[in-house]
């Protein structure tokens, strides 16, 4: 991955070939997110149409079509990202449990400033960062199923894949990448959401936008995708010997 696969992912919604049908779904969509669920699983299956379609001779977006084999896709993903989540939420509602904590005050870990209010004991502290470094290893296992979700055809399969994957170190610098393309669009997002009416528009223009970045990002950036671009010249330099 280098400073055009960066470049080629943020262009690629103001491509000539790219309809501008797809990118006013892929905003009207991601606008809905904010009123029902159901948006956020069509965006999910749309980012691993994104991760599947993750290809530098790729010169259009994806269609924003096929509801529902988005809608099956996106759910099967969200189920898993729940899945993987798991063990972190059972770790910091565990913590506050003990603490005589709601499990309301779980909406306060990740934003460790308002921990101080809570007047944790040290042990609860240090139980709410394993619950951080859980859901952090959560997620880097998601974006991993997800690369191999969306081209494995089996669920075993794509198990196996992410496996591999997870533990690929080549794979580390795309998931910083993508995090890091991520957070630069949650911040856009909060400041175009501080004005008024439009501000939501922009924000999910915004928002929209990130998401095809950071999942064009990944497609490309993926070990197995890299390995297919570079198989084809492989073979022709072994043909090429044997018939000398």
């Amino acid at each position: 991955m280098d400073a055009s696969d960066f470049e080629s992912a943020f262009a690629l919604p103001f491509a000539s070939d790219t309809s501008f049908d797809t990118v006013v779904a892929g905003v009207l969509v991601t606008l809905a997110s904010v009123a029902t669920p159901l948006a956020n699983v069509l965006l999910v299956g749309y980012a691993a149409r994104l991760v599947r379609g993750g290809d530098r001779n790729a010169s259009s977006l994806p269609a924003f079509d096929d509801f529902l084999g988005m809608g099956v896709e996106g759910a099967r993903l969200s189920a898993v990202l729940v899945a993987l989540q798991l063990p972190a939420m059972g770790i910091a509602a565990g913590v506050l449990k003990l603490s005589g904590e709601s499990l309301a005050a779980l909406s306060l870990v990740s934003n460790p400033e308002l921990l101080s209010y809570l007047g944790l004991s040290a042990i609860a502290v240090v139980g709410l960062a394993f619950a951080g470094i859980a859901a952090l290893a959560g997620m880097y296992t998601y974006v991993a199923m997800m690369v191999a979700m969306a081209h494995e055809r089996s669920f075993l399969s794509a198990v196996s894949s992410a496996h591999e994957l997870a533990f690929d170190t080549s794979f580390v610098p795309v998931v910083a990448a993508v995090a890091l393309v991520g957070f630069g669009g949650r911040i856009l997002e909060a400041l175009f959401g501080t004005f008024p009416l439009i501000g939501v528009v922009l924000a999910s223009v915004v928002s929209f936008l990130t998401l095809v970045a950071a999942a064009t990002l990944l497609g490309r950036g993926s070990p197995d995708e890299s390995q297919q671009r570079v198989s084809p010249p492989t073979e022709l330099k072994i043909e090429s010997v044997g018939s000398a």
